[in-house]
């Protein structure tokens, strides 16, 4: 059952771009045109009704406004007039089965989009609800939705868009928030990369100085792991007087261990020590604390999901803010497309053909 009383009353006023060659066919799956053209060859004109559905639990739906925006582009203004469009809004809960857009009309003129929508609604919706879960369990201030090197480039603005669906609020790349410049409330934030450090010869220190100098009102946020010594970073910074420093981001690779916990542990009885962890943080706060930086926060990132997040809040392990890349990517909510009707009369493929007319009568409808 679909749950509109958990639909986030986004009103998207975002307009998408599509390519013309969309409506030549060129993204659309072949069976789809050979369908078509055997059609229009028998001047077949049946009233039909397809309805898309997904087969997970708890999914926050993205991609609807696009969907009905490439509908729109894609069909001729007299058949788009003459096309029933039934819909959930973006931000809605659904579970599997739910009918999430259902298109009611002349099959032949709208059946070639039937893979681009399924497309469109499987990877924003995954990504949405990806997203969702964890901006549901700790709050989207605590989130960094950092997947920008995880998949293609020119996916960031749909990426960006399907993360704001699900609650992000803080990016990394102005593309991310490409879609949603009609809105004030996205930030796109930036830390120094490994890359400067090594810069000035492995001194995080030198290279916040010069950072500050570049950047006097931007925050200082010190990636304190190049040298695989969070304490001694720490450390150092204290002793170059670098002072006022907003955040440090621990991004430890899984396969190292830090040198403070190399000397605080036994470390070949212990696997939970290497990469980012439980005990490398509390130490960074004690360490921060210690030297007077009780107000400097923690970032953390590397290979971040809901599950460990949900360790370290278990935990209580003293983590700020979180970032997030590849794990917000998993596509896991998979569309399909299926013809449920003909001539107001269910006909589908078996296990397909479920009575939906009363969802139907509680979705929103174009034409």
């Amino acid at each position: 059952m679909i749950k509109f009383s958990q639909i986030n009353n986004i009103n998207m006023k975002i307009k998408f771009e599509f390519e013309k060659s969309i409506i030549n066919g060129e993204y659309s799956a072949k069976y789809f045109l050979t369908t078509r053209k055997i059609l229009e060859d028998n001047n077949k004109k049946e009233k039909t009704l397809l309805r898309f559905k997904h087969f997970q639990n708890n999914v926050k739906v993205a991609g609807i406004s696009e969907c009905l925006q490439l509908l729109e582009f894609a069909l001729p203004k007299d058949v788009y007039k003459n096309t029933k469009i039934y819909y959930v809004p973006d931000g809605t809960i659904t579970n599997e089965n739910d009918p999430i857009l259902a298109i009611e009309g002349d099959y032949k003129e709208f059946g070639f989009l039937e893979n681009i929508i399924d497309g469109i609604l499987s990877r924003r919706s995954s990504i949405a609800t990806n997203t969702y879960n964890i901006v549901n369990l700790i709050g989207s201030n605590k989130i960094i939705f950092m997947a920008d090197r995880c998949d293609d480039y020119l996916l960031q603005p749909y990426d960006g868009y399907s993360a704001y669906i699900g609650g992000i609020r803080q990016f990394v790349t102005e593309k991310h928030v490409h879609l949603l410049k009609n809105y004030n409330d996205t930030k796109v934030l930036g830390t120094i990369p490994h890359a400067l450090i090594q810069q000035y010869s492995g001194s995080l220190s030198k290279a916040l100085i010069d950072y500050k100098k570049s950047f006097p009102d931007n925050p200082i946020v010190a990636l304190i792991d190049f040298n695989n010594d969070c304490l001694n970073e720490i450390q150092n910074l204290y002793d170059n007087n670098i002072k006022n420093i907003d955040y440090v981001r621990i991004d430890t690779s899984k396969k190292l261990i830090d040198k403070s916990l190399q000397k605080q542990f036994e470390i070949s009885k212990d696997n939970t020590l290497y990469g980012v962890n439980h005990n490398l943080v509390c130490n960074v706060r004690e360490k921060l604390d210690s030297l007077g930086y009780k107000s400097t926060k923690i970032i953390v990132s590397s290979s971040i999901n809901l599950e460990t997040i949900k360790d370290y809040i278990n935990k209580k392990t003293p983590i700020d803010v979180f970032g997030v890349g590849k794990n917000f990517l998993n596509i896991f909510v998979n569309f399909t497309g299926d013809l449920i009707k003909l001539n107001n009369q269910y006909l589908a493929k078996s296990g397909r053909d479920n009575n939906i007319d009363l969802q139907l009568s509680k979705m929103m409808q174009i034409n």
